[in-house]
């Protein structure tokens, strides 16, 4: 049996473990949140995703992805969840099923009504997000947060589904509004980056600016905005200061690296004190170089910009190789955040783009170290990764579960790009 043979295998299997909302949401211990059992991340929306990707090959599957969506709408209308500030970001409730509900409609007018409210509801989101980073600039005030901008809970990660909403000016407003990241910003008599936070770079809880950090992950830190400015400029949308902005942030990241013997690879985040900023870690989406390179691949393809888009397949290929070496900080987990998963789609998506052949021969590898984390006796078909997982971290999940690495498996097992754009949830197409 080939590789791609057992990746769809897997994915099928997990697929019928993940059908029915009852028997997944059916909880070891206390009950999460209904705001993380609405989430992207751990909950129901995510869930669908994977049944509304696998209906484009099978229609039998658009059943299960049905249940999952009135579940998540079950939830993202309970008392607590309307479109408010705060954490209500692409992986909160109501986005979060507008992203999928627009993946799973079998076609352009399918769910219209719905659709189009939860269209609104996301804009309304953003746009109240936008103006608020907005008099955050227009005030004086230094320091972004991480919320204000990043792909998990913040602009960029709004913006990404903005840009299929056919909303023209809410989603202009979140680009000119990321694009300020660029402009640097004065703290403490300092100057810093424009995404510089005045929030500890371990807990994230609030500290003075000079206490802060620049974050470099692509869950929270500048690669989302690249991205998402990078990505809109090859659909066509522009708004004034887009392309200083994406050769600022490129040429940052760029400037930013570091080089071993390993090859290329970046710290979690930059501090005032270097002595804390850390060596190489997991080579991994959320933290660590393939989110990064990933980010220039895009920045290089938007603008036509070698360089960037050397560095980034150069940048991926070190990390693949540095994951051999004695020692190195391994993957040990199967999910598309910090796992082999995440690894697998952004390998995946850089090697299509580039034609590179040294990405292209590492896929079936990446492939079968995330195959080696199947678990058959455990509940969703992934091993548990080491240490303890967050209460509210449901396994069965997108960002961190079973149901991220089925989607991932599945492009590798049909080699093609996903029928849905999931992958636009971590802002890698």
């Amino acid at each position: 049996m080939s590789l791609r043979e057992r990746a769809a295998l897997v994915v099928a299997a997990t697929a019928r473990r993940l059908a029915d909302p009852k028997a997944v949401e059916t909880p070891d211990g206390p009950p999460p949140s209904a705001f993380r059992a609405g989430s992207l991340s751990d909950g129901a929306p995510g869930i669908a995703l994977l049944h509304a990707e696998l209906a484009h090959r099978d229609p039998s599957h658009r059943t299960a992805a049905l249940r999952w969506l009135a579940r998540a709408a079950d939830l993202a209308s309970q008392p607590g969840q309307p479109p408010a500030p705060g954490p209500q970001g692409l992986y909160g409730p109501v986005a979060a099923l507008s992203f999928a509900l627009h993946r799973a409609a079998p076609s352009p007018d399918s769910h219209a009504g719905a659709r189009a409210h939860l269209a609104d509801q996301v804009s309304t989101l953003a746009v109240r997000r936008a103006d608020g980073e907005q008099a955050r600039i227009a005030g004086g005030r230094s320091c972004t947060t991480l919320a204000g901008y990043d792909t998990i809970s913040g602009l960029a990660g709004m913006g990404g589904h903005l840009l299929e909403l056919d909303r023209p000016g809410p989603t202009a407003q979140v680009l000119a509004t990321l694009a300020h990241l660029a402009l640097p910003v004065r703290a403490g008599g300092r100057e810093l980056p424009g995404w510089w936070v005045a929030q500890d770079a371990t807990t994230y809880r609030p500290v003075p600016p000079a206490e802060g950090h620049a974050n470099l992950g692509a869950a929270h830190g500048v690669p989302g905005p690249l991205a998402l400015l990078a990505l809109a400029w090859r659909q066509g949308i522009r708004v004034p200061g887009q392309r200083a902005a994406i050769t600022a942030l490129a040429r940052w990241l760029c400037d930013r690296a570091e080089e071993d013997a390993a090859g290329i690879w970046w710290p979690g985040q930059l501090s005032l004190d270097p002595a804390q900023d850390g060596r190489a870690g997991r080579p991994s989406w959320c933290y660590g170089g393939p989110g990064i390179a990933r980010s220039l691949q895009l920045a290089g393809i938007a603008l036509d910009v070698r360089p960037w888009r050397d560095a980034g397949v150069a940048a991926l290929g070190d990390a693949l190789t540095r994951l051999e070496r004695p020692r190195s900080a391994p993957l040990d987990d199967a999910g598309l955040c910090h796992g082999w998963a995440g690894l697998l789609q952004t390998t995946w998506r850089a090697a299509r783009d580039s034609g590179d052949p040294r990405l292209t021969a590492r896929v079936p590898w990446v492939a079968g170290r995330l195959l080696d984390l199947v678990d058959r006796s455990g509940p969703f078909g992934f091993a548990a990764g080491p240490g303890r997982r967050d209460p509210e971290e449901h396994p069965a999940g997108f960002l961190t579960g079973a149901a991220g690495a089925a989607l991932a498996l599945h492009t590798f097992a049909a080699d093609t790009a996903p029928a849905t754009g999931w992958d636009r949830a971590l802002l890698l197409a």
